[in-house]
């Protein structure tokens, strides 16, 4: 399906282990979202970012055998792994799409609905992406948004420095990257400048205990990036080691919490 664009934390096995749990943490609030919006039998929607396909499925069931869902990411293998569980399932009316979401071509009022969570985040130009959603859209359709609203307010609790340490870490490494981690904040802004309007936009907040959902999947994502920092001279080894060493003790004691980071939900609906 061509060359590989490397996801930010890799594509391999284990990450994509990590995304399925992450899917499990949030798919509840995926689902209400889809209710709200509006989505049913018969539509047509894009999933934006799709990643290994876990929320391409999800609105598979959602939209039905009339229905299409087409699940657009860079990475060829996330793809091909999309692809061959589609077929393993039956599911022919979900479409892999590979590209960078910011070069897809798609019919004007093709699309009944567009799905992204945590994906505009990410992008150096959200607002053409979103204008090009926009176009793609029904009269009546709408963006179903999951973003970061403020990603650092997460802690621990009782509070922890090196655990902040290690937010900090992440939040100047994703400054100097282009992106808008809290790209949340920008919607209203950005909805308005694309002629969609704010029909739902309501913040997230979550605290999980040690153990949870919420618990593993900012544990998994910790795990998995702050190496990474480290390799690039972002982060030191003695404070991983440190940060690695506070997780793990809160684990053994079973007590505390983790206030994740901040999120909201959105809906932008274009005028019929």
């Amino acid at each position: 399906m061509g060359k590989e664009k490397e996801y930010i934390l890799t594509t391999e096995p284990a990450e994509i282990e990590r995304l399925r749990l992450q899917h499990h943490a949030w798919i509840e609030q995926a689902y209400a979202l889809f209710a709200r919006a509006g989505l049913r039998a018969g539509q047509a929607v894009l999933d934006l970012g799709c990643g290994p396909g876990f929320t391409s499925f999800e609105l598979a069931t959602v939209v039905g055998p009339r229905g299409r869902v087409i699940a657009r990411d860079e990475s060829a293998r996330f793809l091909e792994g999309l692809a061959a569980e589609r077929d393993r399932r039956g599911l022919r009316w979900i479409e892999p799409s590979l590209g960078p979401v910011e070069e897809l071509e798609l019919p004007p009022e093709s699309l009944d609905a567009a799905y992204a969570r945590w994906l505009f985040c990410w992008l150096r130009e959200p607002e053409v992406v979103l204008a090009r959603v926009a176009r793609a859209l029904k009269p009546g359709g709408a963006v179903l948004l999951q973003e970061y609203l403020d990603w650092g307010r997460m802690k621990l609790l009782p509070r922890s420095r090196i655990f902040e340490l290690g937010v900090e870490a992440c939040m100047e490494s994703w400054r100097q990257g282009g992106g808008t981690i809290d790209f949340g904040a920008l919607v209203p802004t950005l909805a308005a400048a694309c002629s969609l309007e704010v029909e739902h936009f309501a913040p997230v907040a979550r605290i999980g205990a040690v153990g949870s959902l919420e618990w593993r999947w900012i544990g998994g994502f910790f795990a998995s990036y702050l190496p990474k920092l480290v390799e690039r001279g972002e982060f030191s080894a003695a404070d991983l080691d440190a940060w690695n060493l506070e997780w793990a003790r809160r684990e053994r004691a079973g007590e505390g919490y983790c206030y994740a980071p901040t999120m909201v939900d959105g809906v932008l609906r274009k005028p019929r």
